[in-house]
């Protein structure tokens, strides 16, 4: 069975795709804060709860990396309530940079090694649409995980492992589950109900 790592499960974009995921077959593991949220998931979905935080990066580092997931969905947008440049505190600036971009960061090194031994994998990095963007600090975040999705994905071009760079958009999120899907269709993964049934298992 084909595992993913979401991140962000217990939010609403993360937890659309996580649960997308899980209707099809995948062993997925979801990483968030709210565990109440992932016990849920859990017992709606048969969803592997991991109830941690980004920023704690030694303890999210060898998690991962033991899991060797084959597939890692980025979805742990969370950003400060103030949106004023200029109002925001130290800690904000630290957290969203940390959660948004550090995490993803740390997160793809360390399972990308595994990944790229194996000749298989994917990467999913959700991007908030700079349009919709409500600061600066959201807008400057999302150039950076667009770029880093990009350069990554010309990094290990040829080595079998994929990367994209996914939209967003506005809510409700129910359309993010197909999406992912759909890539993850592109990059040589098929739902595990269309696999059982080319080999005569059924549904």
């Amino acid at each position: 069975m084909t595992k993913a790592l979401v991140t962000g499960a217990t939010r609403a974009p993360g937890r659309a795709i996580a649960t997308t995921l899980a209707k099809e077959g995948w062993e997925v593991h979801a990483l968030g804060r709210d565990r109440i949220a992932l016990d849920d998931m859990r017992a709606g979905h048969g969803i592997v709860p991991l109830a941690m935080d980004l920023t704690d990066r030694d303890y999210v580092r060898l998690t991962v990396e033991g899991m060797e997931p084959d597939v890692v969905v980025h979805a742990a947008l969370r950003w400060p309530q103030e949106t004023r440049f200029l109002g925001l505190a130290e800690a904000d600036i630290d957290m969203a940079l940390e959660v948004n971009l550090s995490a993803t960061l740390h997160v793809t090194r360390a399972v990308l090694p595994a990944m790229t031994e194996r000749g298989h994998g994917a990467f999913v990095m959700l991007v908030p649409d700079e349009r919709e963007a409500k600061s600066a600090l959201e807008r400057t975040a999302a150039g950076a995980i667009d770029g880093f999705a990009r350069a990554l994905a010309d990094e290990v071009r040829g080595s079998g492992v994929f990367v994209h760079a996914l939209a967003l958009g506005r809510p409700p999120f129910h359309r993010l589950g197909p999406q992912v899907l759909s890539l993850l269709s592109a990059s040589g993964f098929q739902s595990h109900f269309i696999e059982r049934q080319e080999h005569g298992h059924g549904p």
